[in-house]
């Protein structure tokens, strides 16, 4: 081996051991500079988004009797039951659709003494409340007869708390759930590589991710409570997915 300036002078084991030495360091030092660049990640959000609509509605029909005559205020209750089945089936719900409430019922006066009770008012003592409660699969017809009310009112019935009107649910979001990941984990991807593209860099492998939370929103939000999801037939199923991609 020819030696030339400073290392003339050295042995020639120690020239190797030198350039061994420096050999190895160059290696750490290139193996260091491809970990950093396989350390560099970026993270992206990838959103997918789906109009569904419901297949279940559940719709409370409320209302209530007052009286003096527990038994009088009983049968007028009887015969509202018998008014809102007859409605309902009139408009094309089956029986079996159809579900009666529990009764409850309130005396004004219960825990008052003989004494206390004297001189009362006793036309309005008794409350009695129940109610149908409705479970179809058939929407559009919950939907427009729960539009219909007034033809229930006319016949006496005091509908009370049926305000918010029937709920919508959608029970298959198992059903879709695939295809919507896959939809936001594309998105995400195509995010990624917009911004590797940006950085002169390439899109490499998913380090992690993160499927995010599926969401269910009123298609239709035009003001606060049409924003009501449980009240929306249409519905729109949201989920966002969270990906970090390395760079190469």
């Amino acid at each position: 081996m020819k030696l030339s300036g400073k290392f003339k002078d050295l042995p020639t084991i120690w020239v190797i051991i030198l350039a061994f030495g420096v050999a190895l360091a160059g290696f750490f030092i290139g193996n260091g500079v491809y970990r950093s660049l396989a350390r560099r990640t970026v993270t992206v959000k990838g959103l997918a988004e789906m109009d569904v609509v419901a297949d279940t509605a559940v719709w409370n029909i409320k209302f209530n009797r007052v009286g003096g005559d527990l038994a009088r205020v009983q049968a007028d209750i009887d015969s509202d039951i018998q008014k809102t089945h007859a409605f309902l089936t009139d408009n094309g719900f089956e029986e079996n659709e159809i579900q009666n409430m529990r009764i409850q019922v309130r005396d004004k006066y219960a825990g008052y003494s003989d004494a206390q009770r004297q001189g009362q008012d006793n036309n309005d003592r008794y409350v009695i409340e129940t109610g149908v409660m409705v479970r179809s699969n058939s929407v559009n017809l919950v939907d427009a007869v729960s539009r219909k009310m007034g033809d229930l009112v006319r016949q006496g019935v005091t509908v009370t708390e049926d305000y918010a009107g029937p709920i919508y649910v959608f029970n298959g979001l198992n059903n879709i759930k695939i295809q919507m990941i896959e939809a936001a984990t594309k998105n995400a991807t195509a995010a990624g590589e917009q911004f590797a593209k940006d950085a002169n860099a390439k899109l490499g492998k998913i380090q992690s991710a993160n499927q995010g939370v599926f969401s269910i929103s009123s298609r239709d939000q035009t003001d606060a409570w049409s924003d009501n999801e449980k009240q929306s037939i249409n519905k729109r199923v949201r989920v966002v997915s969270t990906i970090t991609f390395y760079l190469r």
